[in-house]
């Protein structure tokens, strides 16, 4: 049987949403105002703070896949994220393509190129999407060795393959006539392999995880601050300047984040409902996001809305976050509207003043 609900999830997955979100308002509003070298530099290393956001939200779909079907998944499982993860990112990848290519570009050659590129090659920012699936299917593979063999082994195994795997790009010139596999690094599982295999483990064996973030919990707090320093310093030097996700050393300093955000979220009597509703409407989010911040820029004009960073970054993130889900709850009103948006995934929590255990009675997301 599925298990029920790990509140600490929706915590975690409403941080990580709102920092790709908060990401994305920061370059924006850079982008649109006459900003000082300096300022530029601090915003790049904010935005270097929050590059745990998008394979934190990566590790929760086999963090929950794990631990909500420990034995088989079930029959419908692949029906369900067909339709309801896969369909969406198909569809809002036709209009991503055809808003960049506008109507005077706007041809079946053209579009195919681009819907092509972007759905296959993940040359978008849902390309996040492409992942899950791959560890959905990792899932099925892999399951059965994975369980043969202690986890520490191969936890240790799989973060050495996607060290080498993101040091050889981060570091190593594109080659002659190999300058698209620079390009597209990021989309083979070998650059999220740890976070599919720790995640596997920490959900399959939730309590013992859980044991092992109690006891080293101070541990765990300081790695992460100094696993958080590393990235930002080798940016200073001048090492390793790209600000991005798929750097090697951002694989210590995520999974140290997914650990504090988890204990943090233990400490929680109860999910407040605007992080539930967040939570809930994250898919639609991270896909919708950025078309309301690329529209919004001629009415932040028009409005004469002050040309001021941090107005600007407010403005879009606010933007960011509130026109999707309001988009997707129309959307869900309305037969099939969720093929478009995807579904809003509201649980149930019940109405009582606490909301533990960390495991209720439910349906896992």
């Amino acid at each position: 049987m599925k298990k029920g609900f790990v509140n600490e999830i929706f915590f975690i997955r409403f941080v990580a949403c709102m920092c790709v979100v908060l990401i994305h308002s920061i370059t924006m509003a850079r982008s649109n105002l006459d900003v000082s070298a300096s300022t530029t530099s601090v915003t790049y290393l904010i935005n270097m703070s929050m590059m745990f956001a998008t394979p934190v939200f990566v590790m929760i779909s086999e963090f929950l896949l794990s631990y909500s079907y420990p034995d088989r998944l079930p029959k419908s499982f692949w029906k369900k994220r067909i339709l309801y993860i896969l369909v969406p990112y198909l569809v809002l990848a036709a209009v991503y393509s055809m808003y960049a290519l506008g109507l005077d570009g706007l041809t079946w050659s053209a579009f195919s190129e681009l819907f092509f590129k972007k759905t296959l090659l993940g040359a978008w920012h849902g390309y996040f999407v492409l992942i899950i699936f791959q560890f959905y299917a990792l899932h099925f593979l892999l399951k059965k060795s994975f369980d043969r063999f202690p986890p520490l082994l191969v936890i240790s195994l799989a973060l050495m393959i996607n060290l080498i795997y993101l040091g050889f790009f981060n570091f190593k010139g594109t080659i002659s006539g190999l300058e698209f596999m620079w390009e597209y690094y990021q989309l083979p599982f070998l650059g999220w392999f740890f976070y599919f295999t720790v995640a596997y483990y920490a959900g399959k064996h939730l309590d013992e995880f859980l044991s092992y973030l109690k006891k080293y919990r101070f541990w765990i707090i300081g790695g992460a601050v100094f696993a958080g320093i590393i990235p930002i310093y080798l940016r200073i030097s001048g090492i390793l300047t790209a600000v991005s996700s798929k750097r090697f050393d951002i694989i210590f300093y995520t999974f140290l984040v997914f650990c504090v955000l988890y204990l943090i979220a233990m400490k929680l009597n109860k999910v407040p409902k605007p992080v539930l509703w967040i939570s809930s409407c994250s898919y639609s989010i991270y896909l919708l996001h950025p078309l309301f911040q690329y529209n919004a820029v001629g009415w932040f004009e028009s409005i004469q809305l002050p040309s001021n960073l941090v107005v600007y970054i407010l403005a879009f993130f606010v933007l960011g976050v509130a026109g999707p889900i309001v988009m997707s709850y129309l959307f869900n009103l309305v037969p099939f509207g969720n093929l478009v948006t995807g579904r809003i995934n509201m649980p149930n929590l019940g109405s009582s003043s606490s909301q533990k255990p960390a495991v209720n009675k439910g349906k896992a997301s």
